[in-house]
């Protein structure tokens, strides 16, 4: 059943490398694929869900790192 949902915000955080302290600023300012029902219990993932979310992720940040090396190369 695990492989369903996971459950808790240690393991969402685990499966996305995030410390499980911040997961309410994750979801609230990140876009953090994950919910509570009712607003009550314990936080609910999909691993699908934060399989796309942590791509979107390495899509927005990865070009930084990117433009900075090959101007860095540039300047060599």
């Amino acid at each position: 059943m695990s492989d369903i949902c996971l459950k808790g915000a240690k393991e969402i955080c685990e499966a996305v490398g995030e410390n499980p302290r911040n997961i309410t600023d994750l979801v609230r300012d990140k876009g953090l694929p994950a919910w509570k029902r009712d607003d009550k219990g314990s936080w609910r993932a999909l691993p699908e869900d934060l399989q796309r979310w942590i791509r979107e992720q390495r899509d927005r940040h990865i070009s930084n790192y990117v433009f900075r090396e090959r101007l860095e190369s540039a300047v060599d």
